[in-house]
């Protein structure tokens, strides 16, 4: 299967900074390694290969002695969770030479467990998100097809997308719950996981989640941590810098791939007649929009607006622009209310609809209305925040 292009670009960084690049499995850090970075690295090394994790638990300083006679370049560390003792040694090695590491992995939570912290400040934190509309625009999939396979490289092109997503959720149970001991009962984290991803989009309610699955609330709020921890998950704060409406204080929760999302929650792919075709929506662009702004290494914060009143837009980007996600084919008045109510906070500079129109119109009073791959397309040319 041929490789890819990522639109991340962290090559720049590296000759000024280490580096961590987090992203859940299989979103494709290795391959990008292997494929972008590792021939112009001066050593590589990742923690997937038995025979080299083993080297390093009989001898945790074993890089310091791999690097002696080097003292420039960068280091490519890969699945560094997997043997967090050696950040100690990196530490030493950052200390007494101009050498940078690029250090990946698919979960913050056992470095931070393991008493190891993220070197103390030193390194930058970047995520790498499954594949983005830039990286695939030349295939010109339709929503139907997103909704089906979801965007993780290795899924996104297979026939057996179905087995091959079951698999997955299976194994991040078993890799990342069952091996760090967080759940004595993974038939009950299971229906946890797939009750938080039939809420994938909605407002949090951690009560609600407690007495669905039988779970104090404490536990619950501990789960969805560790969601956060092993990137399956974002927390989507609310705005609340408006002042002519009282905002929710409720945070909403987005899963990090809607393939991924719609597997665990047990869904088939819905028509687009479906609530559930209008979530996978939001959830989708809410990916994208994620990714860009992390790609881009923004400083912009991405927030949704919900009223005590009903009133609500999907996505704040800052002081930049009010998104507002509907399936529709033709945009009406009432889809428009929420995007005109927020309008009164003059809070943003563009205010859109991302839809299934044909065309981009603009309505009277400055909305733009534009169709989804026409919205992507001008995201990531940088021509929307």
């Amino acid at each position: 299967m041929a490789y890819i292009r990522r639109a991340l670009e962290i090559e720049s960084l590296l000759e000024e900074s280490s580096l961590f690049l987090f992203g859940p499995r299989m979103t494709g850090k290795t391959s990008y390694i292997e494929n972008e970075l590792q021939k112009k690295a001066i050593l590589s090394i990742t923690f997937l290969d038995g025979d080299t994790l083993e080297a390093f638990q009989r001898n945790p300083v074993l890089l310091r002695s791999m690097l002696n006679d080097k003292k420039e370049g960068f280091v490519i560390v890969d699945e560094v969770q997997l043997f967090p003792p050696v950040l100690l040694d990196i530490q030493h090695i950052m200390t007494h030479s101009d050498i940078q590491f690029l250090l990946t992995g698919s979960s913050a939570r056992k470095i931070k467990k393991s008493g190891n912290n993220l070197l103390g400040g030193r390194a930058g934190i970047m995520s790498m998100h499954p594949l983005v509309w830039k990286e695939i625009k030349d295939v010109n999939p339709e929503l139907d097809s997103i909704f089906s396979t979801g965007m993780l490289p290795k899924i996104f092109r297979s026939k057996t997308y179905q087995v091959l997503l079951r698999n997955y959720v299976r194994a991040y149970l078993d890799n990342e719950i069952a091996a760090e001991g967080e759940s004595r009962d993974l038939g009950v984290f299971s229906s946890f996981l797939a009750f938080a991803a039939s809420e994938n989009t909605e407002l949090m309610n951690f009560s609600n989640v407690s007495r669905d699955i039988g779970m104090s609330a404490d536990t619950i709020k501990k789960w969805y941590q560790i969601l956060v921890d092993t990137f399956i998950g974002y927390y989507l704060r609310p705005y609340r810098k408006g002042t002519k409406r009282v905002p929710v204080n409720t945070s909403k929760f987005y899963f990090f791939d809607v393939g991924v999302a719609r597997t665990a929650a047990r869904m088939a792919v819905p028509t687009e007649t479906m609530t559930e075709y209008g979530k996978l929506f939001e959830n989708y662009i809410f990916m994208e929009l994620k990714a860009y702004i992390d790609y881009s290494m923004s400083d912009d914060e991405l927030y949704f607006w919900r009223t005590r009143e009903g009133y609500e837009v999907d996505f704040i980007v800052e002081n930049k622009a009010a998104i507002e996600v509907k399936t529709s084919k033709n945009i009406t008045h009432k889809e428009l209310k929420g995007l005109r109510a927020f309008m009164e906070e003059n809070a943003v500079k563009e205010y859109i609809i991302v839809c299934r129109e044909l065309f981009e119109r603009t309505t009277d009073d400055g909305i733009r209305i534009i169709p989804w791959k026409q919205f992507l397309d001008n995201l990531w040319d940088n021509k929307i925040i």
